[in-house]
């Protein structure tokens, strides 16, 4: 899963650094906003559908009206729900 992949990657080129990642350390979906608030930093990998789930619309809105910095991934392989960028704006 390339999440995990980024997660391991960002351990071990900065040993000091916690990530938070949902399906690993996530205890209470109530709680999301409060995640979204402890984080210096928030990622959000977007697949297929990310902008059609409720939860994932509260962290973007919970890190936007934080002021939390956010850093965009697209999720690239088709066969995962991704596609390139051009794809969503109908460009070539």
């Amino acid at each position: 899963d390339a999440v995990a992949v980024i997660k391991s990657e960002l351990q071990l080129l900065l040993p000091s650094i916690q990530v938070f990642l949902d399906v690993d350390d996530l205890e209470d979906i109530g709680a999301l906003e409060s995640y979204i608030g402890r984080s210096q930093v928030i990622l959000f990998f977007l697949s297929g559908g990310y902008f059609r789930s409720k939860n994932c619309l509260r962290e973007v809105r919970a890190a936007l009206s934080q002021g939390k910095p956010i850093i965009l991934v697209q999720e690239a392989d088709e066969n995962k729900g991704g596609g390139t960028l051009e794809e969503p704006s109908g460009m070539p």
